[in-house]
C-alpha cells in the first residue's frame, strides 16, 4: 500500500498547492504553505542519544519545514522490539496513527495491543509508551497540536547520512524542558504512577 501523507493547509481565499520536496530549511517564521507531502519528503533525522538512539524519523511539518503556526507532524518506522519510552508533553495534545498492528500501547489509565490503522489520543500531561511487540515493522505518524517537541528532537538528532556528534547527557533536562517533554526515570520503577500496564 502506498504510504502518502496528504496534508493541505488551506489559505483563506485561494488554495495554492505545492507538490514536491519538503526539505526546506527556511526560517521558522515563514508564512504557512499548503503542501502535499510524499513519503520521502521532510527533514530526515536520526536520534543521537537515549533509548531510541540511532532510530531514524522524519519531521514532515513544523515551523521550519512548512511554516506551520501550531501543528507538528513526524513519521517513523518502529521495528519489532523497539519501544517509545514513557514520556509526556505539558503543552500539546498528541495523536498517534499506527498503520500496522502489533504495538502494545500504554496511555494514561488505558493499555491495549493496537490493531491495524489504530489511532491513539494522548491528552496533555499524560504518560505514553508504545512497544512493537509484533513480528513486523509498524509505520506511525505522530501529530502534536502545538510547536515545542520538535525543538527537542532536532537538538538531539543529526541529519541522516551526516556524522553524529554525541549529545552531552547533562544537557538533556534543559533540552527536554525546551521541548515541553518529560521522560519517566526508570530508576523509580518500570511504570509511572497510575499508568495501566499488562
Amino acid at each position: 500500500m502506498a504510504r502518502i501523507l496528504l496534508l493541505i493547509l488551506a489559505m483563506p481565499v485561494a488554495i495554492v498547492m505545492q507538490v514536491g520536496s519538503a526539505e526546506a530549511t527556511s526560517s521558522p517564521h515563514q508564512a504557512p504553505e499548503p503542501m502535499i507531502l510524499q513519503e520521502g519528503d521532510g527533514d530526515h533525522l536520526v536520534r543521537r542519544v537515549g533509548p531510541t538512539k540511532d532510530w531514524p524519523y522524519a519531521i514532515k511539518l513544523d515551523g521550519q519545514t512548512a511554516g506551520t503556526e501550531d501543528l507538528v507532524v513526524m513519521t517513523e518506522v518502529m521495528a519489532p522490539g523497539q519501544s517509545i519510552p514513557f514520556h509526556k508533553h505539558d503543552n500539546a495534545e498528541e495523536i498517534l496513527f499506527l498503520e500496522e498492528s502489533g504495538a502494545t500501547v500504554m496511555v494514561g489509565s488505558k493499555w491495549a495491543v493496537a490493531g491495524p490503522r489504530s489511532i491513539v489520543f494522548i491528552p496533555r500531561n499524560t504518560w505514553i509508551s508504545a512497544t512493537n511487540t509484533g513480528g513486523n515493522s509498524i509505520h506511525l505518524v505522530a501529530v502534536w497540536s502545538r510547536h515545542g517537541f520538535e525543538q527537542y528532537m532536532r537538538a538531539i538528532s543529526a541529519r541522516q547520512g551526516e556524522p553524529t556528534v554525541p549529545v552531552n547527557t547533562d544537557d538533556l533536562p534543559k533540552l527536554r524542558a525546551m521541548g515541553h517533554a518529560m521522560y519517566w526515570d526508570t530508576a523509580n520503577g518500570p511504570y509511572p504512577p497510575g499508568v495501566a500496564h499488562p
